[in-house]
This record gives structure tokens, sequence and C-alpha cells, in this order.
């Protein structure tokens, strides 16, 4: 039982930090490699908001402020993004790479000279635990899985429900046809950007709740996530989320058997596995 908690738990991480990246791959069709310090922001949003608050005002209302404050700070980069690197490079993949790239490593720097690059820990917002059926669930981490479901539904609210979301999956489906049917792609791009900068950044305030954070955390995490997104099919949210459940699970089971130092090697063979069977990804579809 306390497996499938860990699971969850993990599972959560790697949703919540890959749907964003997810979305802006699959609708914007780039790399966006600042995506993991958007993340790694959010967690800075969530000890800032800690340090100026916390014993002021109860946890629970320092981590919905640490959260707006995040989404706001995700919001802005999203659109800096768009209007700075994503529109003008628009069609020259390598290009905006390499430009993502610059604007990680500025964020990095700034970062290690404001802050510092001294690893920070930040005590539960949420403390205690809940036991069921043997399994310990830390109520922070209980906090963190429900968000991320609010996250997930949320998004399929969004884009399976709303005028807005059949713009976007008609821009991701064909963007040449969405322009032909009176769609505003400018409009919509703009609004995936800030959209995918905004759950990388919350999913980061979230993660900032359960593990420590440094400047160079969203080194590691965008790692997993272009796995997650590649396995899962790119641009495919649901298939994002079914990567995440596999990779957490292997990486719980690689731990619990005691071999968590070959978690990278685990994962790297079982993507290269998924794309032998399916090169299009668990749900992605052949272009």
């Amino acid at each position: 039982m306390q497996n499938i908690v860990n699971v969850l738990s993990l599972t959560s991480f790697y949703v919540s930090f890959s749907l964003g990246l997810a979305m802006v791959f699959g609708i914007l069709r780039i790399v966006n490699y600042a995506h993991g310090e958007i993340y790694m922001i959010g967690g800075y949003a969530l000890f800032l908001v800690v340090s100026a608050l916390n014993g002021v005002v109860p946890g629970p209302v320092v981590m919905l402020l640490a959260l707006l404050l995040s989404a706001l700070i995700g919001a802005a980069i999203g659109v800096v993004l768009q209007w700075g690197i994503f529109a003008p490079l628009k069609d020259k993949a390598f290009s905006i790479f390499m430009a993502t790239l610059g604007v990680s490593y500025i964020l990095q720097s700034l970062v290690v000279l404001t802050i510092g690059a001294t690893g920070r820990s930040i005590s539960p917002l949420f403390p205690g635990f809940t036991k069921l059926y043997g399994a310990i669930f830390p109520n922070q981490r209980i906090f963190v899985f429900c968000m991320t479901l609010l996250l997930v539904g949320a998004l399929y609210l969004l884009l399976m429900h709303t005028a807005y979301g059949r713009r976007i999956r008609a821009v991701a489906q064909n963007p040449r046809g969405a322009v032909l049917q009176g769609i505003n792609l400018r409009q919509v791009n703009l609004w995936t950007a800030v959209i995918g900068a905004v759950l990388a950044s919350v999913a980061g305030t979230l993660m900032a709740s359960v593990v420590s954070i440094n400047p160079y955390m969203g080194n590691e995490a965008i790692w997993r996530a272009f796995i997650i997104i590649i396995v899962g099919g790119i641009g495919s949210i649901p298939g994002a989320i079914i990567a995440a459940v596999v990779f957490a699970t292997t990486d719980t089971l690689m731990l619990f058997f005691g071999f968590g130092k070959l978690n990278a090697l685990v994962d790297a063979l079982v993507m290269l596995a998924v794309l032998a069977i399916r090169p299009q990804g668990i749900l992605g579809v052949k272009e």
C-alpha cells in the first residue's frame, strides 16, 4: 500500500510538470528549454512568500498566496517568451531552442545572484500525516496530489468544453485550416505560451513544498519531462499522464528494490522500448 502511495505522489510531480511542456510542444511545435527554469522560479516564489509571511498567516493561506504569485510570474514569463522569442523566431526550431536555453541560463544566474546557490528546504505548510490501511500519507503530499488533479481537471475542461479550447485543438490539428476558419492564430499562440508557463511555475510551487529547491532544479526536471512527453506521444496530454504513471511506477519499484541509482538508465530503456514498438509514442499520432 505504501508503494501505491509513493507512485501516486511521484505521478503528481511528473504530471504537474509535464502538462505545460506537452501543451506548448503539441500546439506551438517548439522546444521550450526554459520550461525547467520557469518551474524553478515557481519554487522560489513559495520560498519568498514563506520567508515573508510564515508565522504571520496560516500555512494554507501562505500556500495559496504563493500559488497566485507563481501563476502571475509564470504568465508574465509566458508573454515575454511568446512576444520576444516564439513569435519572432517562428518556424526556426533550432533558434528557438538556443534562445530558450539562453533564457534558462539567465534565470538561473538571476536566482544565484539575488538569493544564492545554496539549496533551500521549506517546512510543510500542511503538517502531519494521515494513515490508511497501514500506509502513511503526508498531508503536504495529499495537498499536492489534490492540486494536481485540480490542474488536470481544469485543463481538461478548458480544452474540451470551452470555445477557446476548441480553437486550441483546431490549431494543434491544422494551423492553416484554423486560420481559414477565422481563428486568431497569434492570440491562441500567446495564450498557449502563457498557460504552459503558468502550469510550469505552479508545478514548481507545489513541489517546492515537498522537495528542496535550488537554482539548478529545473535541469533534471526538464529532462524527465521530455522523456514523458516523448513516450506519451508528442502533444498528447492524456499520453503524458499515462507515461507519468508508467515512470512513477518504475522509479518507485527501482527504489523499493534498492536500485534507485539506476532510475535514469531504466527510464531510458523504457523510452527506447516504447519507441521501438510505437515510434509516435503511446497516444501519439503519425504525421
